[in-house]
């Protein structure tokens, strides 16, 4: 199987590194584009049109975008430490030296897509943004993405832990994409949570690279490495209380319109 992520807006600015590399970066087919776009960044400068064209506020230090070409590179694993990331590294320390890391890829507005080994710098560019020249970031990244992503993905599971934007900026048709989604019941009603969302995804992803669940490739071997994986995680939240996954649940597949196919998998918590 394949896992797909979004990236995160939290950053560990890494002080020491390397300086970007795109001919470092794996999808070497996606380095002109991401000039592109880099350049593109370093024109907008960090000023209130800068934060207003990217949708942040004016507090938000968009300097690290004029430094893109010589501020030091950190791996795109190490780089984002939302909650999704964060979750990762909690439940699987080292993971990322891992073999099964070849099989995680990190969408990003700027770059596209990355191997978590891609050294990066610190930036801000989210998928969802209408970057002057360029229109929204999925839309532009979509065919490209779609060209760079088919040879290696075509007719495999993919795991997709993304968000709105992101999927949006390769849905991948000529793939078999399952959606993880995650509900809490309660008294016997269904509601979807978000931000915890992103910490099962993260501790289901963690715990596919610890135990060896990433190898799956059938259809079987799928379905049972993602529940093994769901059911040994147990989140606590903010008042300590115990939440698990009662229940992992795989719908139907429904067919794309170029070989592969949707299918939602849903992790129903307590």
């Amino acid at each position: 199987m394949l896992i797909w992520l979004p990236p995160s807006e939290g950053k560990n600015a890494p002080e020491s590194g390397p300086c970007l590399s795109l001919d470092a970066l794996s999808r070497p087919s996606l380095n002109a584009d991401r000039r592109r776009v880099a350049d593109a960044l370093v024109a907008l400068g960090s000023g209130p049109d800068a934060a207003a064209a990217l949708q942040v506020g004016t507090r938000i230090d968009l300097s690290v975008n004029e430094a893109l070409d010589t501020a030091p590179c950190a791996p795109a694993s190490s780089l984002f430490t939302g909650v999704l990331f964060e979750a990762i590294e909690a439940v699987a320390p080292g993971a990322w030296q891992s073999v099964g890391a070849s099989h995680v890829s990190v969408f990003s507005g700027l770059f596209g897509v990355l191997s978590p080994a891609d050294h990066v710098p610190n930036h801000r560019l989210a998928m969802g943004v209408s970057l002057p020249g360029f229109g929204v970031m999925s839309t532009w990244w979509a065919p490209r993405l779609d060209a760079a992503l088919r040879p290696e993905a075509s007719e495999c599971i993919v795991i997709d832990a993304r968000s709105g934007p992101y999927r949006a900026a390769c849905k991948a048709p000529w793939a078999r994409v399952w959606e993880l989604r995650v509900e809490r019941e309660a008294d016997g009603k269904r509601s979807v949570i978000s931000h915890d969302a992103k910490r099962w995804r993260g501790a289901v992803t963690g715990t596919l690279l610890a135990s060896g669940g990433y190898a799956a490739g059938e259809t079987a071997e799928c379905e049972q490495a993602l529940t093994d994986a769901a059911h040994a995680v147990t989140l606590h939240d903010a008042r300590g209380a115990e939440h698990r996954v009662i229940d992992v649940e795989f719908g139907p597949e429904k067919k794309a319109k170029q070989g592969g196919a949707t299918r939602a998998l849903t992790l129903v918590t307590n």
